[in-house]
Formats: structure tokens, sequence, C-alpha cells
């Protein structure tokens, strides 16, 4: 029981440090290839050393699907006078919801499709006043579903 406390204590401290380290992000874009259609989304960048865990959510809507994307990637971040750029890639989990009882082109059967990918990315951001401008570029891979996109946002 004592060291279920202490491993409970030092996990709630390190996520306490965690959080005061990180980037919240919100941004909005456009995928092309097979979804063709603006996003919104969310991040949180978790920096390591030179390279950063950044969890990202993306939400899109087409014909009455919903499409989540929700990918951890391991970022490489190079930072210069003025601006910093980073890359990196990760696993990506597709979500698509509201196919109304039919089978979906991608494979999946019933109101949803759920299947792991993998996506890589690039992006630009530099520090404007207490705000974070960025840019960035994906491209997902799930099973048959295919998209680049790109996207601007703002890190708090």
């Amino acid at each position: 029981m004592k060291y279920r406390v202490s491993v409970t204590i030092f996990a709630l401290m390190l996520s306490a440090v965690a959080v005061f380290a990180s980037d919240f992000g919100v941004h909005a874009g456009y995928y092309g290839s097979d979804l063709k259609e603006a996003f919104v989304g969310a991040d949180l960048m978790l920096p390591i050393g030179p390279a950063a865990l950044v969890p990202n959510i993306d939400y899109s809507r087409k014909s009455g699907i919903g499409y989540w994307f929700g990918s951890v990637d391991l970022d490489l971040r190079y930072a210069s006078s003025g601006a910093s750029y980073w890359f990196g890639a990760g696993p990506t989990y597709a979500y698509f919801t509201g196919y109304g009882g039919e089978a979906s082109e991608y494979g999946g059967s019933g109101n949803t499709y759920k299947e792991w990918g993998w996506d890589v990315n690039g992006g630009l951001g530099w520090r404007m006043g207490g705000l974070k401008p960025y840019a960035t570029v994906r491209y997902l891979k799930i099973h048959e579903f295919r998209s680049t996109g790109a996207a601007i946002g703002l890190r708090f």
C-alpha cells in the first residue's frame, strides 16, 4: 500500500512538471486526397530534450460522416534564431462515425469505422509576444485511407 501511494504521488508530481513545460495548441486546416475537407484540432507538445511527445486530435465532417484522428507523435525539434521547426511521426487512430448502418468504403461496418495507422508531420513555429503561432503539414495513412493536410495554429 505504501509503495502504491508513493508511486501515485511521484506520477502526479511528474505530470505537474510536464504540464508547466508543455504547450497547448489549437489549429485549423484542410485535408486533401481522400477527405477533401476542412478540419479543426488541438495538440499538446511535451518536450523531452531536443524532441517532443505530441498527442494530437483532429476532427472533420463530410457528407454526414465524422472523421476523428488521434495521434501521438515523436517530433524532433530544431530551434534557430526567431523560428523553430520540427518533423516527426507516430501512430494514428482513426474513428469515423455516422455511416448509418451501411458498410463504409474504407472497410468498416455499422455506424463506425475504427482502425490504426500512422502519420508523418513537419512544422514551423515562432514567438509573437506570449503567443506561439505555427504552421504544420501532415500525411495520414490508415488502411486504405490516405490524406495530406496543412494547418495553421496557435500555442499558448
